[in-house]
């Protein structure tokens, strides 16, 4: 049981600073966009579902 340093995280590589990956289409932006060269997203935006009640409340069965 010697000293491993393989298990410390290392820091991501230099070349991957000044980029972000859209969450929606994966494209690699540079980090000035704003919005997705390809999809147009916003950036920062998430491609979790909306909160309740958004869109499910167009699906509620009629009374009677």
């Amino acid at each position: 049981m010697g000293d491993k340093k393989s298990h410390q995280r290392q820091p991501k590589p230099s070349s991957d600073e000044g980029y972000w990956d859209c969450s929606v289409c994966t494209f690699r932006n540079s980090a000035e966009a704003f919005k997705c060269m390809m999809c147009d997203v916003r950036k920062g935006t998430s491609t979790r579902e909306e909160k309740a009640g958004s869109l499910t409340s167009n699906w509620s069965s009629p009374i009677g």
